[in-house]
């Protein structure tokens, strides 16, 4: 039985170095890439202590199967590690994940590109149309929602 982690208490640089290194050592792992194949997810999920339901991590391997070619590099690790403790930083880490275009606001299309993956980690997002989140993210009424309107928002409702 695996021990599952505490999520709001931070990882040591230690803890990381050492996750990053077990990963390393996935059969699906491509040192050209620095990445391995969601397929490990579960793996992952059980070296980083998280505790996830089947459809959280069906959710994130559908996600990186179809928008990231099926590979997870180690710098998302990584990431996913030091912001996984805050909220905030959290959403901010999906913000970069959501914000393909990289323009600094949240489409359509950007938001329903991660819904189902946000929608399973964030319950706040569950059931929310593309038009509910601006009514509810657009602090500023500009009918768009910024990179920090989103976070705000996001973290707002973490779980």
């Amino acid at each position: 039985m695996v021990k599952y982690r505490d999520v709001s208490i931070p990882y040591t640089e230690q803890e990381i170095t050492d996750v990053l290194e077990a990963c390393k050592k996935f059969k699906t792992f491509e040192a050209e890439t620095d990445s391995f194949s969601v397929d490990e997810m579960k793996t992952l999920c059980e070296e980083l202590e998280f505790e996830r339901s089947a459809e959280q991590i069906q959710a994130f391997e559908d996600y990186w199967n179809k928008h990231m070619g099926g590979r997870f590099p180690l710098k998302s690790v990584d990431g996913i590690m030091r912001v996984q403790h805050r909220p905030s930083l959290h959403a901010g880490w999906y913000a970069g994940v959501c914000d393909t275009n990289k323009d600094g606001f949240i489409s359509k299309e950007e938001f329903d590109q991660v819904y189902a993956l946000m929608s399973v980690q964030w319950p706040k997002v569950a059931g929310k149309s593309y038009e509910d989140f601006v009514h509810e993210a657009d602090t500023d009424n500009s009918g768009t929602v910024s990179i920090d309107e989103f976070v705000h928002w996001l973290a707002q409702g973490s779980n």
